[in-house]
């Protein structure tokens, strides 16, 4: 399959050379097949949901494929499985850290520099997720996968993830003009003052990012 990437890049870069072509993984997996079968990929970007770090991806990806990584979707619910309630400031914490991670692994800035960013998941709930076809007017609390990752809820052999909650703004129901709408959460205001600081600036430093985010 990799192998078949990776003559899609090299057919992408016959018609234009002027872009550079991204891989979206899940998490790291296969990264050594990946690193063997797709050199002619110019960024490693994965889909990761690790909590509130992502550990040793910025490593692995610098030392086993070295190609530039970018974090094509990350994220986290806003919503409690044991408490049964909505959790904004879980959500808003786990991006916050997400987000210094990406910005103290940026080009120049002494760690594994090798990071270009991230797109977070998502902007607003998705109340098709669990079902899909089924409920559509309903916010679903039902947890449909398990992460470890995500210490605030997780139990062992207990799904703690819920699909319908990943929005950085919650959704409010449908009207029957087809309308709704959005409230910002925590994590919205976290992820505008978070973004107020340009990592590639000159001048920025890994002190001066430290700084920044304790102050959010």
């Amino acid at each position: 399959m990799y192998q078949l990437f990776n003559k899609a890049v090299q057919t992408i870069k016959t018609i234009d050379q002027s872009h550079p072509v991204a891989l979206c993984n899940g998490d790291l997996q296969f990264l050594n097949i990946i690193g063997k079968e797709c050199n002619d990929y110019d960024i490693f970007g994965t889909n990761i949901y690790r909590g509130n770090s992502f550990g040793n991806a910025f490593d692995r990806v610098k030392n086993e494929f070295r190609k530039p990584l970018l974090m094509t979707e990350f994220g986290s619910d806003a919503f409690n499985t044991f408490t049964k309630n909505e959790d904004a400031a879980y959500q808003a914490q786990c991006l916050k850290k997400n987000w210094k991670e990406i910005y103290e692994n940026a080009p120049g800035l002494g760690k594994s520099e090798n990071c270009l960013g991230g797109f977070t998941f998502q902007f607003s709930d998705g109340w098709w997720k669990f079902n899909q076809t089924l409920n559509l007017d309903v916010h679903d609390v039902t947890a449909s996968w398990s992460n470890g990752g995500y210490l605030n809820d997780y139990s062992k052999n207990e799904n703690n993830m819920n699909e319908e909650w990943f929005g950085i703004c919650a959704k409010g129901p449908t009207d029957k003009s087809g309308h709704y709408f959005l409230y910002p959460r925590e994590a919205y205001y976290t992820l505008k003052n978070i973004h107020e600081l340009n990592p590639l600036k000159e001048g920025t430093t890994l002190d001066l990012i430290h700084k920044h985010f304790d102050n959010k």
